[in-house]
């Protein structure tokens, strides 16, 4: 199946320009022969690839922002009891579980960032 389909999109020079600096930073979009960059492999990479759906990354740290408050509000609610001298030893496993569940929802962005978007060593060797 042949690429027999084309669109024309129009850029500035300075649009351009940017376009042929990421495409010859992407080794992957580069050609099998000449190892050159090529800018039609890498707009369609940009354009089809799920991990450049940035809505999708802003809904996980809205979401993550959310949950955080939400620990936190239980946190405060912790700490207050425990420094009024009212705290319990269930009161502070609460708080525990609270710092728990924070760590373990950003561990779990950072694992959803690197799986979609790549390491910081790779995004750092493609941006620079």
């Amino acid at each position: 199946m042949g690429r027999d389909k084309t669109f024309l999109i129009r850029f500035t020079e300075e649009e351009f320009a940017l376009l042929e600096e990421y495409a010859e930073k992407d080794a992957a979009t580069h050609t099998k022969k000449t190892k050159e960059k090529n800018i039609s492999a890498y707009i369609r990479k940009c354009i089809f690839s799920s991990a450049r759906q940035p809505w999708e990354l802003k809904k996980e740290l809205k979401e993550l922002s959310y949950q955080v408050r939400k620990i936190g509000v239980n946190i405060n609610q912790a700490v207050t009891k425990i420094n009024s001298g009212y705290g319990s030893p269930s009161d502070i496993r609460m708080l525990q579980q609270c710092l728990a569940d924070v760590e373990n929802r950003v561990k779990g962005v950072e694992m959803q960032i690197e799986k979609n978007y790549g390491d910081n060593e790779t995004h750092a060797h493609q941006s620079g």
